[in-house]
Formats: C-alpha cells, structure tokens, sequence
C-alpha cells in the first residue's frame, strides 16, 4: 500500500489520507497506518505540524484530495472530513493500539464511505 513520511515525490498524484502530528511522530501512529492499510487506502504522515489537533485535523483532510485528515497528537487521535465545521471532528479519542489502528481504519473507510467500525 502507498504510505509515506515526509514529502510525496514529485508529480505524484495518488489520492491519500492526511496524516498530520503536532510535534513529533507519536507511539501509536504504527498501529493508525497499518488500521488505514487495512482498508487499502493510501496516506501521508506529517510531522513538526504547529496548533491544536482538532485545527491540524481539519487543515490534514483540507489538504487532502480524499477530504479525510487524521491530527495526532501524543496518543490523542482525531479524525476530521473537509465539509464539517472545522471545530466539530467526526472522531476526537485517547488511543492505545488497538484504538490507534481503529481510528485508522475508520479514517479510511469515511475516505470509502463504508460503515465505521466501533471504537471501543
């Protein structure tokens, strides 16, 4: 599956989720992308991202051609479309693993428009 960290080459075109972290790439980011291949959807991981997570969310699915962005930050994970009020994420949960490769998923499904799978 097409997941990168750092800039996307040149003349690359594909699609991809925006997978945006405030600071440093966090603990459980792993676990998020492996959520997102899963579902065979493509992204890109971002990291030094300044603000609030919600705001990175939302600027992370405005950038992105899908409309879907995930803002990480520490083991907070927040899922955010282009077309829902910038302070209003479909997802905002604490992550562990397990959690983190849900949200992923559910990143990648909203990109699909499939049924998301409960974040327990």
């Amino acid at each position: 599956m097409s997941g990168c960290r750092g800039p996307v080459e040149k003349g690359d075109e594909t699609p991809r989720i925006g997978v945006w972290c405030v600071g440093d790439v966090p603990e459980h980011l792993p676990a998020l992308e492996h959520g997102i291949e899963e579902e065979r959807v493509s992204w890109v991981v971002r990291s030094e991202m300044g603000g609030d997570v919600v705001s990175v969310a939302y600027e992370a699915a405005s950038d992105s051609a899908l409309r879907v962005g995930v803002g990480v930050d520490g083991d907070r994970y927040v899922v955010h479309h282009q077309r829902l009020p910038r302070d209003d994420p479909l997802f905002d949960v604490r992550a562990d693993d397990a959690r983190a490769r849900t949200v992923g998923s559910n990143a990648a499904r909203l990109a699909k428009r499939m049924p998301f799978k409960p974040v327990d």
